[in-house]
Order: C-alpha cells, then sequence, then structure tokens
C-alpha cells in the first residue's frame, strides 16, 4: 500500500469513529417536543448559517450534492438550523461551551434533512 492510500484509510476509518462517536452521543441530546415552538434566533444568524453551511457543503463537495440543485442544498441547511433552534437556545448556540452538542445535532439531523429534500423533490417531479 502507497502511503497516499494508506493517509486516505486512516482519513476514512477516522470519519467513520467519528460518525459511530456521534452516533451513540446523540442518544443523549435533549431537545424540544415535536409541538413545542422552537427558539428565538435572529435572521441574520439564521441566513449566515445556511450560506455558510451551504458554502462549506458545496467546497467540500459532500456526497449528496451531486444530487440536488444550490436551493436544495440550503434547503438541507436551513433544515438542519432548524432543528438547533429546537435544541439549543441562541445564546448556547453562540457560546463555545456549547460547540460539541451543536455538532452533534448537525450531525444527527442532516442525513434526516437530506432525506426529507430529496423526497420532496421526488414528490414535485411525480406531480
Amino acid at each position: 500500500m502507497d502511503e497516499e492510500s494508506k493517509t486516505l484509510n486512516e482519513m476514512r476509518m477516522k470519519k467513520y469513529l467519528l460518525c459511530f462517536v456521534m452516533f451513540v452521543m446523540s442518544n443523549f441530546v435533549m431537545a424540544h417536543p415535536d409541538g413545542a415552538t422552537p427558539y428565538w434566533y435572529p435572521a441574520e444568524f439564521i441566513y449566515g448559517y445556511i450560506n455558510g453551511c451551504y458554502e462549506a457543503t458545496e467546497h467540500n463537495q459532500v456526497p449528496f450534492t451531486e444530487h440536488m440543485w444550490p436551493d436544495d442544498v440550503k434547503r438541507v441547511c436551513a433544515c438542519v438550523v432548524d432543528a438547533m433552534r429546537h435544541s439549543l437556545t441562541h445564546e448556547k448556540m453562540l457560546d463555545n461551551a456549547t460547540h460539541n452538542e451543536a455538532v452533534l445535532i448537525a450531525i444527527g439531523t442532516l442525513p434526516v434533512c437530506v432525506e426529507e429534500v430529496m423526497a420532496s423533490k421526488v414528490d414535485k417531479s411525480e406531480n
């Protein structure tokens, strides 16, 4: 195995390990009940989060973006920030002490948000 392949395999293993740890820890994240009103966030924060998420996702060429238009990727990012609004107050979101909790929420909700957006695209194409 050459050095590049070895490094690539190590990176993949770290990603899988991180995903596993986040999945296990996500069982401990407490959130609002489903019917509850989300915490208030300023519009600038939501707009900035969505655009930052979109830019990072596009820059890193995350695989799900191959089948989505830019507006679809932004809808995924909006879904993630909405999940955060149900779990963390704006003040906690700005506090570095809760950074790991916010990452857990993002990692846990991203696949669900991608599925929701993909399903809505299928529904629209069938109509």
